[in-house]
Formats: structure tokens, C-alpha cells, sequence
């Protein structure tokens, strides 16, 4: 069935844009580093606005499951929808059509099944369901196909000696062979098949050429805005990746991943290639843009290997930044440290100046200098605290910068233990002035709103922010540059505290500021 929006004007729109892209770049038929470029700006708009397709697709499958009667074709249709989107799901809705007296449903639930444990690694279940004596008969393409794919990809992946690899390859084999007659005789889809046998046939011959002309006539039988062109928009990048057109591969690929993306699919096999193939190049933001967002898929997705392929990349970008902020942070070190000494020489030169001052005044002066300093005192601390909190977020913020600039859309794990130490030491630093600062700040909250930081923390979120207006920052916008949060979060967290306040809502601000005046 179709995924995503099935219409003449959208495909009509589409078209256009991408003959306009060709137009642009003086070319129809030659990848180009412009074309590619220009794609990965449309990917990336579109990885922008992943989650709305996500909720798009699951609305598809709500709507499905709403209908009435649940009649087996209806049951697959529901599978079908799972399978790219939630692994687990999918294998639910395949294996309880096994059940049904619908002997055509239940044959392509079965052999859909069987593509469902292949690509999520499970070969052993897949096993299991193959040498079934009741299994249903999977004598058409379609079946010989995932049959070839299933014991093709078991062998080729086996991490264990004398694992039944043989054996595999041997049925492979045959499952191959049954597929290129089973494609001959297809009366069913004879243009598909036609194709597909070519592709096999050239392939097989290493006759890339004639092989990405077939697939380019088959890939015009699907529509840019349904999953099927997505699946051979990737098999398409693989034949250029065998022709050896590494240009040619990544545009395709590209086209695969915006569809992916628009489909609301999960298990995202051409961004994977992708993100491999930018941190190759040294797109190394690029790379951990698409690596976060496929392995933030893969656990929605949930299948093992999905996580492992991931995992990997991930590690080597990691790997990457880390080195390259190792590098930045020894620079910020040395700019703190330059920071720290001229901090120093601007306190010994207040410190003398003081001195000097309370030399030349009376005593009724020096007892008023004794008030100035007590009062002073107070601000310093407060000073201080603010200063310390727009170093550190300065530092936090370049960090940001850095990976902002790049298009980055998450803080790497090293960023993210910055800002724990960084509120860590806040927290420290600010409740070793104001003591009785968290009990203070719950009793002026309703009971059942009262807070209570998580283990190994001093502090909420939300009490580090009225901690900052007790110290005079009553800016959001201030407040969430030191804490590196938005200034929508901010606001929000002030005004979801003010309207669990005790007393006025509106005397609550003033209320956090008197504490100041206690200590």
C-alpha cells in the first residue's frame, strides 16, 4: 500500500521541484556535487520536521486499527504499516495472521514475516518459521526473494566457524535460481518482473550499465512519496556504488533517506550509508546530525541490529569530537587561567584602593564604610556566583556554537557532562552561601508541588532559576543563557511555579528576592 500522501498535485509538485533542482545545475542526467548538495539541504530541512511525519504515520495505523470488522486484510495492511516503523509490532500482526483461514493473507503475512526477521537480524526464528512442516507455500517472486535475502544475509554475517554457513549459501543458491524462473513466468506483475530479471541477469554479468537503466525504468513505477520508492531509490545507489560512481550513490542514497523521512519510517538504512558516508568525506556535523537521528530511530524501531550498525558510527564520531574539543578545551583553559590572574590583580588593586580610603576618613566615615562593606559584601557574593555562572555558560555556549555552526542539532555526550559538572558546581557553590535555600523555596510552594532534586543532584532545574532572581537576574532571556536553555523553557518553568505558589502568585518573585537579605 502507499505511505504518505497519495496525490496527483503533490507528485506534480514534486516533479517539478526536482526538474527545477536539474534545470539549475545544468544537468538532468549527471550527479554533480551542486546536486548532491542541494539534496542534502532538502534532507536536512525535512530531518527537521521528522517527528510531525512520525505522528503522521502512526495516525495512518490508529485509523486502521479503528476500522470494523478487523477482517484479515485489514490485519495485514496494519503489519505492512509496522514493518519499516516498529519492529516488535509488525512481528505481533505478522504472527497472529499465521491464524487466519484467509490462505492468501496468510502467505503473504508469512513471507512478509520472514522479511521482517531478516532485516532485524532474528535469522534463527526465521529459521525456525522456514522449516516449519505447515508453513504456507512461498512459490511466487516475491517469496523466492526474501527466502534468497534471508539465507544470503545469515551467511554473509555469520560471526561463528562452522555455523551451518555452507548451508546456507547452498539455499541461497537454489532461492536465487527458483527466482530468476519463478520472474520468468510472473504473469501476475510480468513489467516488474521483466525489469527485476534484468537486473538480476546484469548484475550477475557485472554489467552495471544495463542494469541502472532497468532499474531507473523500475524505479518510475513508483511514486517520490511512497515507501516502494524509497527501497529502490537505495538499490538503485547500490548498483552506482558497484559501477563505481561514488557521486551518483550519495544523490540516490539522499533520495531514499528524504522519502524515508517523509514516510515517517524508523528503520532509516539509507541515512546510515549516509552519515557513513559524510563522516568519510570530514562532514563530521553532518555525520552526528543523521547518526542522532537514525539511532534515536532504531530504538523506536527496535531491532538489534539496527542498534550495532549505528552504535558503531556513532562511536567514531564521537571518537572525532572528542579529540576536536580536547583540542578547543586546552585553548579555553589557558583564556580561564589569563581570566583568573587578571581577576586576581583587579582584586589587590580594589583591596589597596580600600585601604588608601579608609585612611583618610573619620571615624563616623569609617562606621559608615563598615555599613558600605557589609552591604557590599552581599553583592560581591552575588556577583560572584554570576560572574562564575557566565564563565562557565560562555563556555558551554562556544561549545554550542561550535556544533550549531555545523548544523548540530543535540549536545554530544561530552557537552552534556559539561553541563552536569557545570550545574553540579553551581549548585554547590550557590547553596554553601544560601543554606536553607531549598527548604525555603518549598515552603513557599503548595504541598503536593513541593520539589525534591533527583539523586546525586543538589537542585532542580527550576530552583537553579529562582536561585538567579534571588541574585538580581530576573531576565529569561539571562537566565537561559547561563542555563543554556531556551528562553521558552524559562518562562515556562517560572510561570508553572508561580501558579502553584502558596500565597499570590504575583508576590512570589519578591518574595524568593527577600531571601537574600536573611544571610
Amino acid at each position: 500500500m502507499n505511505i504518505g500522501i497519495n496525490s496527483m498535485n503533490k507528485n506534480k509538485l514534486y516533479t517539478a521541484f526536482l526538474i527545477a533542482v536539474a534545470l539549475v545545475t545544468g544537468s538532468c542526467l549527471q550527479a554533480s556535487t551542486h546536486t548532491v548538495d542541494s539534496l542534502l539541504q532538502v534532507y536536512q530541512g525535512e530531518l527537521e520536521h521528522a517527528n510531525v511525519y512520525i505522528v503522521r504515520h502512526q495516525g495512518r495505523i490508529d485509523s486502521l486499527r479503528a476500522l470494523r470488522p478487523m477482517i484479515p486484510e485489514v490485519q495485514l495492511a496494519i503489519a505492512r504499516e509496522y514493518l519499516h516503523f516498529q519492529s516488535d509490532s509488525a512481528r505481533a500482526w505478522y504472527i497472529r495472521l499465521q491464524e487466519t483461514h484467509n490462505e492468501s493473507v496468510r502467505t503473504q503475512a508469512f513471507i512478509e514475516l520472514i522479511q521482517l526477521l531478516s532485516t532485524a537480524g532474528y535469522y534463527a526464528n526465521a529459521f525456525a518459521l522456514m522449516d516449519a512442516p505447515d508453513r504456507p507455500s512461498i512459490s511466487n517472486p516475491e517469496g523466492y526473494r526474501r527466502a534468497w535475502v534471508l539465507y544470503s544475509e545469515a551467511a554473509s554475517t555469520a560471526l561463528m566457524p562452522n555455523a551451518g554457513v555452507e548451508q546456507w549459501e547452498k539455499l541461497a543458491g537454489q532461492y536465487y535460481d527458483s527466482l530468476l524462473i519463478a520472474l520468468e513466468k510472473d504473469t501476475v506483475n510480468p513489467t516488474e518482473s521483466r525489469l527485476w530479471l534484468g537486473i538480476y541477469r546484469a548484475s550477475d554479468a557485472q554489467d552495471w550499465n544495463t542494469a541502472l537503466d532497468l532499474s531507473r525504468q523500475l524505479i518510475s513505477l513508483a511514486t517520490p512519496d511512497e515507501q516502494q520508492y524509497a527501497i529502490l531509490a537505495k538499490k538503485h545507489a547500490i548498483l552506482y556504488e558497484k559501477a563505481g560512481d561514488a557521486d551518483r550513490r550519495l544523490e540516490w542514497l539522499i533520495r531514499s533517506a528524504i522519502t524515508d523521512v517523509r514516510c515517517g519510517i524508523t528503520d532509516n538504512g539509507s541515512s546510515r550509508l549516509i552519515a557513513k558516508d559524510c563522516y568519510e568525506r570530514g562532514n563530521l556535523a553532518l555525520a552526528n546530525i543523521i547518526n542522532d537521528y537514525t539511532l534515536t530511530n532504531a530504538s523506536y524501531y527496535n531491532a538489534p541490529t539496527r542498534f550495532v550498525q549505528t552504535y558503531a558510527m556513532g562511536h567514531a564520531i564521537n571518537n572525532e569530537y572528542e579529540r576536536l574539543l580536547h583540542r578547543y578545551s586546552l585553548n579555553l583553559t589557558v583564556a580561564l587561567s589569563s581570566l583568573a590572574i587578571l581577576l586576581l590583580i583587579l582584586a589587590l588593586t580594589t583591596f589597596y584602593i580600600f585601604v588608601q580610603y579608609r585612611e583618610l576618613h573619620t571615624l563616623n566615615a569609617r562606621l559608615q564604610a563598615t555599613n558600605i562593606q557589609l552591604k557590599a559584601a552581599n553583592h560581591i557574593k552575588e556577583q560572584y556566583i554570576c560572574r562564575y555562572l557566565e564563565v562557565y555558560s560562555d563556555y558551554i555556549r562556544r561549545l554550542t556554537s561550535m556544533a550549531r555552526r555545523a548544523g548540530e542539532k543535540n549536545p554530544s555526550a561530552f557537552m552534556d557532562r559539561e553541563m552536569q559538572a557545570f550545574y553540579h558546581s553551581f549548585d554547590d557553590t550557590f547553596l554553601s552561601l544560601y543554606g536553607n535555600f531549598v527548604s525555603q523555596f518549598n515552603a513557599l510552594l503548595k504541598p503536593e508541588a513541593r520539589l525534591t532534586p533527583k539523586s546525586g543532584e543538589l537542585m532542580t532545574i527550576e530552583m537553579r532559576i529562582f536561585a538567579l532572581i534571588l541574585l538580581g537576574i530576573d531576565s529569561s532571556t539571562k537566565i537561559a543563557e547561563l542555563l543554556c536553555y531556551s528562553h521558552k523553557t524559562i518562562s515556562n518553568y517560572r510561570t508553572k511555579i508561580k501558579n502553584n505558589a502558596l500565597g499570590n502568585r504575583d508576590d512570589f518573585e519578591r518574595q524568593i528576592r527577600s531571601m537574600a537579605t536573611i544571610y
